[in-house]
């Protein structure tokens, strides 16, 4: 928000330089964001005017002027297109210095003398409004320095508001916050206006929750037109476009005080009457930025007799507009319900001046006295008569009075100060309608504007504003430590996320709203799922029923960017629908495909992730919680899951534990492969229900120590039938009985040259050792030698020469 610091002084006298001033806000609670110094950036530039325009004799596009600056007559030669005799202009003389440190000197244009210059707005850095030099219109005495008209050099504010301060909005709302602060009276506001009609616009309103109050004035005989300059200057300085002197007059209200106002053209009104009413099925809207609305049914709207020609509270329509040839116009001051403006901005997708402030909460009582306001400004701009306030109610409600009571002791422990119960009482006074009481109980009445304030903690909040927390003494709260607890849930999860980890998993984080498009993609339905009311856009629709899609859109753009293989899972909330209420679920879900990278494997012909090992991955997270069982998706009492469409149907398994339900996995659909580009991928995935889980015990874990003598290894190459799978060797293994053997580690499957037809050899690495010393070679060998001999019995393997 743009804030003037000459505009501010209409208001208040604050006495303070750009710099004071910007730390006082600051330390309200209003952070200045910049700074922009506006105004005359030249100098030596005066009042003249154009006596006679003669054509150049060197030039086609150029002419020679006349021009008359009160003390002298000067020759000047002028590109402009809309230079003409008897117009009054900005003039540089010679020894005049322009923005940028451009010095007017005498000087031959195309062999003729000019003796100055006639400016544009621009080249006096204004804001433009025609293509060439600067029409002053009559007023400015001849000689005058430009400058001067303009008023003094403006320092412009970039300020920042919260949310919940809608009442400082405006130069005046900032002006009273600066009053109370500094102790000072704010200057009263000229009222009332001169009504010289009796007509009046009819006025109905069918929706006194949506619209309290709404009021508007006939104004006849009124000629639109340029606003005078220092008008102008108001809106430029706050970057705004000057439009019309009608329509300025609204701006101008609107930030000087803080009320939206609209103005309609009456002769554009079907049927001579306002009615504020609710959208219907099919009507569109053409509004003030030239673009055309389809309006959603039940929006609140301003109609005249045959269409809408307003969205209430956010902006008025062309059709109606004021234009240079209104004569007869309805200025509209209304209060609307903040919760309705809000819903129109956000359906429509259309933000203005006016919506930001009535969406924020606008001051109920400020739409009579500022309607008033602006038309006292109209009548004196742009003439003509007014007419009596046709207002719906005719009176205003009477707001909801909002009374705080506490006591000076109260605000003072709140902030943890030692404030005097006296400069409480004056602070709180000077932003109150009604203070009443004393240091012990006080009953504090807000203003219509101050939303914000309902209890003893605002309170203290504004003592502390404008007392100063640097006044708060800094001391340590008590401090009883708390051993931190968790959930079972959190407990659950902590031990499923450590375990995914160190299985080589990489934890993913997803929003819990996504699109309808990605559930159909994942051929999941999004009937029956919880909608939100206001989305900001249609990806963040629906909240999701399975971690699933997620990870399968993490998935598709790593792969879209080089990843050989995806080892992803996620732990969130799955969302249903339950007897209309939301129901909140933990999940854990998780995603592999592509190569299982290993060095102990050689590239060209590493596995890739399958079945087996997103199988693996859920016995491991269930491993502790008791015997586990499987059966397939839709049969016995596997029943069904939102996330079974996903899965592919003949390859898809339902873990229970204790008879309950509790995790799902299985090769994803061809489907939902090709929908997020992963077919051909071979992609597999879990998902668990972690609550279940945590209900389960929890395994317990054992130490067990490690031995400080060095391992030896040996590794053994075995030709098998081909036929053989390597779980039948690690049997044999096991079945040695060897306490030595710690480990036996697959490395190695070669079928090929130098293996007979329907053998194969399986390369295997051995681990020897003891907690107590360190074996002998002869003991290997020995070792070695049992375990070959064994498997040669058990399995007719032979070491491969």
């Amino acid at each position: 928000m743009k804030i003037s610091s000459s505009w501010l002084k209409d208001h208040l006298e604050h006495g303070l330089s750009t710099e004071d001033l910007s730390a006082l806000l600051l330390k309200l609670g209003f952070e200045v964001a910049g700074v922009e110094r506006r105004g005359p950036q030249f100098s030596g530039v005066v009042v003249g005017r154009v006596l006679a325009k003669d054509k150049h004799p060197n030039a086609d596009k150029l002419s020679v002027c006349t021009v008359d600056d009160g003390a002298a007559k000067w020759s000047v030669v002028c590109g402009a297109p809309n230079v003409a005799a008897g117009q009054t202009v900005a003039f540089a003389r010679i020894g005049a210095v322009l923005p940028g440190e451009f010095k007017i000197k005498k000087a031959k244009l195309r062999g003729v003398e000019s003796q100055g210059m006639i400016c544009s707005r621009e080249e006096l850095g204004l804001s433009k409004d025609v293509d060439g030099i600067w029409v002053m219109g009559e007023g400015p005495a001849l000689g005058a320095d430009v400058g001067a008209l303009l008023g003094p050099a403006d320092d412009v504010l970039e300020v920042e508001a919260t949310s919940n301060r809608p009442d400082c909005l405006s130069h005046r709302g900032l002006a009273r916050e600066l009053a109370a602060a500094l102790g000072r009276t704010l200057k009263p506001l000229a009222s009332g206006v001169d009504e010289a009609l009796s007509k009046a616009l009819p006025v109905s309103v069918e929706d006194a929750q949506a619209c309290p109050f709404y009021g508007g004035r006939l104004i006849e005989g009124v000629k639109v037109g340029e606003s005078p300059e220092w008008l102008k200057g108001r809106l430029e300085s706050i970057g705004l476009r000057p439009v019309n002197n009608v329509v300025d007059v609204t701006n101008f209200v609107l930030h000087d005080v803080g009320q939206p106002l609209h103005a309609f053209d009456a002769d554009r009104l079907a049927g001579g009457r306002i009615l504020v009413r609710r959208s219907k099925a099919g009507e569109t809207f053409l509004a003030l930025d030239h673009k055309s609305y389809a309006l959603p049914e039940g929006l609140l709207v301003i109609a005249d007799a045959e269409r809408p020609v307003a969205l209430a509270g956010v902006m008025g329509g062309e059709e109606s507009s004021v234009t240079e040839k209104t004569t007869r116009l309805v200025l509209e001051g209304a209060y609307f319900a903040p919760s309705e403006i809000r819903a129109s901005s956000q359906k429509t997708r259309l933000r203005s001046d006016s919506s930001y402030r009535f969406e924020r909460g606008a001051d109920p009582e400020a739409a009579r006295w500022a309607a008033e306001r602006a038309a006292a400004l109209i009548l004196e701009l742009a003439g003509g008569k007014a007419g009596p306030l046709k207002a719906e109610p005719a009176v205003l409600p009477a707001p909801t009075t909002r009374r705080i009571k506490t006591s000076t002791s109260r605000i003072a422990a709140i902030l943890g100060a030692d404030f005097h119960a006296d400069e409480i009482l004056a602070t709180l006074k000077r932003i109150a309608a009604e203070l009443s009481g004393g240091a012990s109980e006080f009953t504090f009445t807000a203003p219509s504007w101050r939303h914000d304030l309902a209890t003893a903690n605002d309170l203290a909040e504004e003592v502390g504003r404008f007392l100063g927390y640097d006044r708060v003494p800094y001391r340590l709260a008590p401090l009883a430590p708390q051993a931190a607890t968790t959930t079972p849930v959190e407990t659950a999860a902590r031990r499923v996320r450590t375990r995914l980890a160190a299985l080589g998993f990489c934890e993913a984080y997803n929003y819990d709203l996504l699109p309808e498009k990605a559930l159909t993609a994942a051929r999941l339905s999004a009937d029956g799922l919880p909608r939100v009311a206001n989305p900001l856009s249609e990806d963040w629709a629906l909240l999701r029923p399975s971690l699933l899609p997620g990870l399968l859109k993490n998935a598709q753009h790593n792969l879209s960017r080089g990843a050989d293989a995806v080892r992803l899972f996620e732990l969130g909330k799955a969302y249903s629908l339950k007897g209309g209420a939301v129901v909140e679920q933990w999940r854990a879900a998780g995603l592999l495909l592509g190569p299982v990278l290993d060095v102990r494997w050689q590239a060209a012909r590493a596995p890739r992730a399958g079945f087996a090992d997103a199988k693996a991955a859920v016995e491991a997270l269930l491993g502790g919680a008791g015997p586990v069982s499987w059966e397939r998706p839709g049969t016995g009492n596997a029943g069904r899951w939102v996330c079974d469409p996903l899965f592919h149907p003949a390859n898809a398994l339902r873990a229970f534990v204790a008879g309950e339900a509790i995790a799902s996995v299985g090769w994803l659909h061809p489907r939902a492969a090709r929908a997020f580009d992963l077919d051909g991928e071979g992609a597999v995935l879990f998902e668990l229900n972690l609550e279940r889980l945590a209900a389960k015990p929890a395994p317990t874990a054992k130490y067990a120590p490690f031995s400080p003598f060095p391992v030896s290894r040996r590794d053994l190459a075995l030709v098998v039938d081909r036929s053989l799978p390597y779980g039948r060797l690690e049997e044999a293994l096991r079945a040695c009985a060897i306490a030595e053997l710690q480990d036996a580690l697959l490395f190695d499957v070669y079928e090929g040259k130098g293996i007979p037809d329907g053998k194969k050899s399986f390369a295997v690495r051995l681990t020897f050792g003891r907690d107590d010393r360190t074996l002998t070679d002869a003991e290997i060998a020995g070792f070695t030698d049992a375990v070959v001999k064994a498997l040669s019995e058990k399995l007719g393997a032979v070491l491969r020469s």
